[in-house]
Formats: C-alpha cells, sequence, structure tokens
C-alpha cells in the first residue's frame, strides 16, 4: 500500500529490477487498455501488453489485452492485410470461337502527356485481340466501336463480358446487344481476374508499346494496329496456336515473307472445292489441339494458384468487411476496409460470389471472396458506437488526447467579438479552476483549462454547438441574460467585468437572475476579484 492504493511488487523481466504495478480494479479496465491501445498508436498485441505490464496489474491481464486488441474496430478496418484465405481459382471453358468476347479500355499517354482511351476486344476462345483507338469512353463511342469495327467484321458473339463500368452498362448498349442477339455478362465490383483474358493482353500491349524505339514511341497510336496483327500472328502459350490463325484457318502473311516467296506456298490448292475441303479439316483439327492445351494449360494454373488457399471458407449469416477499393488509389492513408459489416445473406458456390447487407443500412450487394474477410469476432455496431474498440465507445486514437478534458467544449468558440469570448470565458470558470489562475503568472489558452470533476457520461468527444450567438453554453434553465451586452471597446470590458464582480458581494442588490449564472457542469460562478485585477493588467493589455 502506498498513499492508499494497492500496489503489486514485480521484477521487470529484462532489467530485473523491482517495478511496483497498480492494481486495477475491473471497474477501470477499460480506461486502462483504453489508455496503452487506443492513446499509444493502437500498437499490436505484445506492445500493448508491454506497456500494460509495466504500470498495471490484474487477473487475466494478458488475455483481456489480446482481446482487446484483437477487437480494436480501428485495427481492424486501417491495419489487417488482405486475407490469405481467398476463393480458389475456377477456369472459364469455351469451345468455339465468338461464343465469349471480353471488352475493356487500357489508357496510355501519347507525346503531349494526354492520356488516350483504346477499347481493347478478344475473342476468349481463339485470344484474337483488336485494339480500337477511342476520343473518350463513353456508351456512344463504345457502341459505335463494337458495331462498326468488330461485329460487322467478324460476326455477333454469343456473349459480350465486361467489368461494371457504366459504359459498358449503360441502356445504349443493352438495347444494342438485344437487338443483336448477344447476351450480356460482368464481372463482380473490383474483380479484375473475373475477366483475365483482355486483363492480360492489356498487359501484353503496355509491354509492346513501352518496347517501341523512342521515336516510334512517341507515335505509338499508329503502331497501334502493327501491334495487335504481330500479336495476333504469333502463338499463343495457351492454345499452341496462333489467334489469326485459329479464326481463319491459315497462317498470315507478314512483311518478312516478301524476301521468301515459296515459303508459305502450298500446292494442294487447286480449287474452291479443295480448299473448303481442307480449311475444314485445318480449322477442325487446330480447334480439337488448341482444346486440348488450353485444358492441360488452365489445370496447370489451377493447381498453382490453390497452392496458396488458407482459411475457413464463408457461410451464410457470417459477419464480414469489405475491402475499401473505392478510396485506396486516391489516399495512402485510406482504410483498408470499410467500416460498415455486412452479413452474408446468400453465397454462389461456382461463382464464389456472395451477396451482403450493410448492418446498418440494410443495402445488399455482390462481392467476389476475395474482397470480403470474416470478422466474426466483432460484434455488431451501435448506434453510439464511432469505430473505437469492442464494445465501447471509445476515442479512435491518440490524436484525441487534447480534447478529452471535461471542458472540451470550450474549444469549439463561434465566430463572435474577442470580448465576448472573454465574457463568456470568465462567467465558465469553476472555483477551483479561478483559484488556479490566480496564482500563475500569465493566463493559460483557452484549450489546456481542465475541470476536476468529471461529468457522468462523458466520452472525451469533442460537442460543437450549432446554432448559438454566444459560446457560453450553459446548462442552467434560465435564460442566459444575466451577463450585460458589450460592445467592441476595450474600456467597456473593465466596467462590465467590474459590474460582473459586483453582483457576486453579498451586500450588494443584484437580481437573482443574475446570481444564478451557471457553468456546464452545474456549478454557480464565483469570479474573484484578483482574477479580475488579472485580466484588466494582462488580458485587456493585449487587445
Amino acid at each position: 500500500m502506498n498513499t492508499g492504493v494497492l500496489y503489486r511488487v514485480s521484477k521487470d523481466a529484462v532489467t530485473k529490477r523491482k517495478t511496483y504495478q497498480y492494481v486495477v480494479p475491473s471497474v477501470l479496465k477499460e480506461k486502462v487498455l483504453k489508455g496503452v491501445h487506443d492513446e499509444a498508436g493502437h500498437r499490436g498485441q505484445r506492445r500493448t501488453f508491454y506497456l500494460t505490464r509495466q504500470r498495471f496489474y490484474w487477473q487475466g491481464m494478458e488475455k483481456d489485452v489480446v482481446q482487446y486488441v484483437r477487437c480494436c474496430r480501428r485495427c481492424v478496418f486501417s491495419k489487417s492485410p488482405e486475407p490469405e484465405a481467398r476463393a480458389p481459382l475456377e477456369s472459364v471453358t469455351t469451345s468455339r470461337p465468338l461464343e465469349l468476347v471480353c471488352v475493356d479500355f487500357w489508357s496510355a499517354e501519347d507525346s503531349s502527356n494526354k492520356s488516350l482511351d483504346v477499347l481493347v476486344v478478344t475473342d476468349h476462345f481463339t485470344k484474337l485481340a483488336q485494339a480500337y483507338l477511342c476520343p473518350n469512353q463513353s456508351a456512344k463511342v463504345v457502341a459505335q466501336q463494337l458495331w462498326n469495327n468488330f461485329f460487322c467484321v467478324y460476326g455477333f458473339p454469343e456473349r459480350l463480358h465486361s467489368d461494371q463500368g457504366a459504359n459498358f452498362e449503360s441502356s445504349l448498349i443493352e438495347k444494342m446487344l438485344l437487338v443483336a442477339g448477344v447476351e450480356k455478362s460482368h464481372t463482380t465490383p473490383y474483380h479484375p481476374m473475373g475477366n483475365g483474358a483482355v486483363e492480360r493482353f492489356n498487359r501484353t500491349l503496355g509491354n509492346m508499346v513501352r518496347a517501341l524505339p523512342p521515336k516510334a514511341k512517341h507515335r505509338w497510336p499508329q503502331q497501334l494496329k502493327s501491334l495487335t496483327f504481330s500479336y495476333n500472328s504469333t502463338v499463343h502459350e495457351t492454345t499452341g496456336f496462333a489467334p489469326f490463325q485459329l479464326m481463319f484457318g491459315r497462317t498470315p502473311r507478314l512483311p518478312v515473307d516478301l524476301m521468301f516467296d515459296s515459303v508459305l506456298l502450298d500446292d494442294q490448292v487447286v480449287d474452291y472445292d479443295a480448299y473448303v475441303q481442307c480449311l475444314q479439316w485445318d480449322l477442325a483439327e487446330a480447334m480439337r489441339v488448341a482444346q486440348s492445351s488450353t485444358t492441360k494449360q488452365q489445370q496447370r494454373q489451377t493447381d498453382l494458384y490453390n497452392r496458396k488457399l488458407k482459411g475457413a471458407p464463408v457461410d451464410v449469416g457470417d459477419r464480414v468487411l469489405l475491402a475499401n477499393k473505392g478510396e485506396r488509389g486516391r489516399r495512402k492513408l485510406a482504410d483498408r476496409w470499410e467500416r460498415n459489416i455486412y452479413t452474408v445473406v446468400a453465397k454462389q458456390e461456382n461463382t464464389h460470389t456472395f451477396r451482403i447487407r450493410n448492418c446498418a443500412t440494410g443495402q445488399e450487394k455482390v462481392v467476389h471472396r476475395n474482397l470480403i474477410m470474416p470478422v466474426n469476432f466483432l460484434p455488431l455496431p451501435t448506434e453510439s458506437e464511432d469505430g473505437g474498440s469492442c464494445g465501447s465507445d471509445l476515442a479512435t486514437g491518440a490524436t484525441d488526447d487534447s480534447l478529452q478534458g471535461d471542458d472540451v467544449d470550450s474549444v469549439a468558440l463561434p465566430s463572435c467579438a474577442p470580448e465576448d469570448r472573454t465574457v463568456s470565458w470568465v462567467s465558465r470558470l469553476p472555483a477551483s479552476t479561478g483559484e488556479q489562475l490566480i496564482a500563475s503568472a500569465d493566463v493559460p489558452a483557452v484549450e489546456d483549462l481542465e475541470e476536476t470533476e468529471e461529468r457522468p457520461g462523458q466520452t472525451g468527444s469533442c460537442d460543437l454547438p450549432v446554432d448559438m450567438d454566444c459560446p457560453a453554453d450553459l446548462t442552467d434553465s434560465r435564460p442566459v441574460t444575466s451577463v450585460p451586452s458589450i460592445d467592441t471597446q476595450p474600456s467597456d470590458i473593465c466596467s462590465l467585468v467590474g459590474s460582473v464582480a459586483e453582483c457576486t458581494r453579498p451586500d450588494d442588490a443584484c437580481s437573482e437572475e443574475t446570481l444564478g449564472v451557471r457553468t456546464r457542469c452545474g456549478r454557480a460562478v464565483r469570479p474573484v476579484l484578483r482574477l479580475i485585477q488579472e485580466m484588466d493588467q494582462r488580458v485587456l493589455a493585449g487587445l
């Protein structure tokens, strides 16, 4: 026991020195955990327990610290990495050309550093790719490019696949596909793997443009058609054939073939019938070999990807967090996960997509498994919770320390005259604070004031006044008419302060309303003569 406080004598694990640990009662555990974690930079379990063990002690302290840090909402939202538990890789299979056509936009800067948009269209089976330079990414431009340059050249596909961009999901595209008899599908939000064929070609196209000579690189928009033709003329690793050959059944003629005319000559073709028969046989054999090669490559990629899968599956009814993909691209300090907690209401096993519902608003959305993280250890949020630790309405970090005093409301000063703020400040001073100010040499700043009494229900957050003519947000039920009106001249402040001092004397005939001015905590105003003199000499001298 020391000064009436119970301490536990212990030995430091590192220095072997004797230390005294404050024995914390149950009612103060949450305040201690808040001080060593929330107000200490939201460190991890080990560092938080180290700070706690240095200063405090109670039964089951390590378990409570681990659970508190694990349930800290700010730590979960801002520091949790993307989960290792991911959905297994599922390959999309096609068996003929134009069964599935994938579209996306690719952008790069030109010689004048202006971003140019390129519409990329890829046939999933043959891997044939086309790139069309566009003035913008509007739905009208997309419809014109698809209809004029792809549908009317290669034929109408069975299905068109894209992301959920507004240009691809517009009513114009919907009506055009309805007329053409083309089905429409899209990926889940922020999941480019669902459109992997065109995304992979975007990467290849960027590499080809980057590899151009410096002079040709400045004119890459003019080289776009040549680059895509070269890509379609080379063998694709997945199919084992050139995309051009799978689509048209023949080997394309290149400029280099002009030097060697006899290389690509085919003496077997003598008439149309023979050409058609030969073409049909070649295409059938090429499609069979390409299908077999594609299946083997997809299985190999699936096996390699699924080796890294860990974690438990997500079931209906689980609470999850959604990845904050919308902000991280713009701000490095954005949270990794959204602050809203979602509940899984349905799932699709074959596509690994989940329908989740916002626990606060009831809004539902469909997302992929890789964008959610199970958080069943977090309770459902209440209206009073604002991102603090689990089961408490705490401040969100150490940056709020300056706003956790009992008189923090005084920092919220509306735009009024300095004299009005001074009078309001004087009228709100508790007696104990006023006596401390008398002994001080300088008048402290408003932000440094701190009451000694604690108001019930105070959470440490700053209550900003909304509609007020004066910052003296008094809790007394009587109207704030006891403070005389003043103008902006410094000389009037002296007379005003003097009138307030005279009203505090018992022998003066002051109204009852004037004597009833109270602070926010209900304490009666008791100005001191020496405080008035101090203000007259120091505060008014600086006005």
